[in-house]
């Protein structure tokens, strides 16, 4: 009678012992499953993230770029890596991955401030053994963000007048090849008590002259730093860099003069900046890129002012005598660096990285 007894035990636990066999081995192949569909969504948002940044990064290079065309390359580079378009939702992003707006299916241009995209998708899908225990159906869900690379992380030799990011909003939200902008304006303040013009001491209050030259708001150390580039020392993108308040062209024409008429005609590095801080004296100005310009205009009322083609100077002029302005046309984004992991190519690229 024992014996009975321990038999029909040992059919119990050998019974519970398949259940927990069978359950390890359903654990195993759905939750094997549910990882390898998740890597199959990731592939699918990263390539249309990719191919999103890829079309935004065309602003660089001239070209219009439309809401519709972004959209478009992602849905096509998801759906050939197996996610359907219609579980996928895409906004564009600024440089900290922040969300700016939606991705949407219309013909206007992609906002001047987007820096890449943002791209999520959902790939449901169908359970082994789970559906043993009410789960027949599971969704991997995941996102990528990409962003456009247009410039480089740092550089050299810088010419002090800096200008601002949202100058080019209206355009492609990068300069225009070839377009004439009025860089410098005595009519217009970039900040209070300030137009643009540079010293090059950073915000800690570091002289970054490479001989530690006089540095400070005052036209004596304006002209030389016009004359030689080299003084500026090494900028990055963060960096905050001082402004010079002074507004009195006179004394600077000569040293712009070379940069206007010279054959060849030279090539300097202008810092962009996207944000800035304190008035007058203590302006400060964040870098926030770089760009190749030359220089076709440096005017300095009716009758002092100097220009490369004849006529290049006359939206500068309104009949005042106070009437000041620098104008030229930037020739490239991407400039030589100095420091390792910038871009270096004269290409924008769409990375996975976030722009420094």
């Amino acid at each position: 009678m024992p014996r009975d007894n321990e038999s029909g035990q040992s059919i119990i636990v050998i019974a519970v012992a398949v259940l927990v066999l069978l359950a390890l081995v359903a654990l195993v192949v759905d939750v094997g499953n549910a990882y390898a569909q998740r890597r199959r969504a990731q592939n699918a948002v990263d390539a249309g993230a990719l191919a999103g940044a890829r079309r935004l990064a065309n602003r660089g290079i001239g070209e219009p770029v439309l809401e519709i065309q972004v959209l478009n390359d992602i849905h096509t580079f998801v759906e050939n890596n197996g996610l359907n378009r219609d579980v996928v939702q895409a906004w564009f992003i600024d440089r900290e991955g922040d969300r700016l707006e939606t991705v949407d299916p219309w013909l206007g241009p992609a906002p001047g401030d987007a820096e890449g995209v943002e791209v999520d998708g959902d790939l449901p899908f169908t359970t082994y053994f789970a559906h043993l225990l009410g789960f027949s159906r599971m969704t991997a869900s995941t996102y990528a963000k990409a962003w456009v690379l247009n410039g480089p992380c740092s550089a050299d030799a810088l010419f002090p007048v800096i200008v601002a990011h949202d100058t080019f909003t209206n355009t492609t939200g990068s300069p225009q090849i070839g377009y004439t902008y009025t860089i410098w304006d005595k009519e217009t303040q970039l900040a209070p008590g300030n137009w643009g013009f540079l010293y090059w001491e950073d915000g800690n209050g570091t002289n970054r002259c490479p001989g530690g030259c006089p540095q400070g708001p005052q036209v004596p150390v304006l002209g030389p730093n016009i004359i030689d580039n080299s003084r500026s020392g090494g900028w990055a993108v963060g960096d905050w860099v001082h402004g010079d308040p002074g507004v009195n062209m006179n004394p600077v024409l000569d040293e712009l003069a070379p940069y206007i008429q010279g054959d060849p005609w030279p090539e300097v590095i202008i810092p962009i900046f996207d944000q800035k801080r304190g008035t007058g004296n203590n302006v400060e100005y964040r870098i926030s890129g770089f760009a190749g310009f030359r220089l076709r205009c440096a005017f300095n009322a009716k009758n002092k002012y100097v220009e490369r083609d004849s006529g290049d100077c006359d939206p500068c002029n309104q009949g005042s005598s106070k009437d000041k302005c620098i104008r030229g046309e930037f020739v490239r984004m991407i400039i030589p660096s100095f420091d390792d992991g910038c871009l270096n190519t004269e290409l924008y690229a769409p990375s996975f990285r976030k722009p420094r």
